[in-house]
């Protein structure tokens, strides 16, 4: 028979706006308190995001069911419908570089319904990242290793990337994921080598072999966290960043309040970056939508 945890009785779900069932309307958000919860969100739009310090920006987490571990402040539930989001933008061309209010790019939305909330947003011009050149490929690799970048100055892009190895564990390509916004100097790229299979102790008495720690491959210190993997200065893979790419142009558009009480397809507008445009999605229908959130049970 399957056993059932926690101490009983389970405590009733009393999360103080609402006794575990919390009803969000168009637009609204709701941070929940410090703690541990299990929630369930049975409509897509109704998201869970966390503030993302890098980027400055929320980013959702998910759409569903999870666990949750909240601080209070860095977590929080927010209802999409009747709020604008960014389908595309054309760069144009002309701007000064910069973020917001320090380049010469910025993006003003259209008016919601009467009683809305006006959306609000920036936009950021120059700054993306290209892959770096493979001064040298390394070796040892086991599996691609984790391609880490300096993040952009605050309000910027974040640039991601992701490594593909040769047969022989060197590095063959670097491709970028993401080349971000906002960057005003080429950033380093750190390379931190990955392990190939789990590394905890022996289960069910079978005998697993350590790996090794760090775990194999040579870095170039350039690259490298420092204490964290093996270096080499002639043999460890060697990334030189490569020039900024997108000078003069909108690199991205980021928005900052969703606004409430949006109806069809919203429009976006901007000024100080030559032809430069932006294109908003549909806005899904208003509704008030439900989120249930109780505290976890150990």
């Amino acid at each position: 028979m399957a056993q059932t945890r926690g101490n009983f009785p389970y405590p009733t779900a009393q999360p103080a706006e609402g006794g575990g069932v919390i009803v969000l309307g168009q637009g609204g958000t709701w941070y929940p308190p410090a703690g541990e919860w299990l929630m369930t969100l049975p409509a897509a739009n109704m998201v869970l995001e966390w503030w993302n310090p890098i980027s400055g920006a929320w980013q959702t987490i998910t759409s569903a069911s999870d666990f949750v571990s909240s601080d209070g402040a860095n977590i929080r539930l927010r209802n999409t419908t009747g709020s604008v989001s960014i389908a595309s933008f054309a760069a144009g061309s002309g701007g000064t570089n910069g973020i917001g209010s320090g380049g010469s790019g910025a993006v003003a939305f259209s008016a919601p319904s009467a009683g809305g909330v006006q959306a609000t947003g920036y936009v950021i011009v120059g700054g993306s990242v290209q892959a770096p050149t493979i001064t040298q490929a390394g070796s040892g690799f086991l599996v691609p290793p984790l391609i880490v970048i300096d993040p952009p100055p605050q309000g910027g892009i974040q640039a991601s990337a992701v490594a593909a190895l040769t047969a022989g564990g060197g590095i063959t390509s670097i491709t970028m994921v993401n080349v971000g916004a906002g960057y005003a100097a080429s950033p380093n790229f750190y390379v931190i080598p990955q392990q190939a299979y789990y590394t905890g102790a022996p289960s069910g008495g079978t005998t697993f072999a350590a790996a090794a720690f760090p775990p194999p491959g040579l870095v170039h210190p350039n690259n490298a966290v420092q204490g964290n993997q093996n270096t080499s200065v002639g043999s460890g893979v060697l990334l030189t960043p490569a020039a900024l790419t997108g000078s003069g142009t909108v690199t991205g558009v980021v928005v900052v309040n969703a606004g409430s009480q949006y109806t069809g397809t919203p429009t976006g507008t901007v000024t100080g970056a030559g032809a430069a445009t932006v294109t908003l999605n549909a806005v899904t229908a208003a509704a008030n939508l439900t989120a249930f959130w109780q505290p976890r049970v150990q």
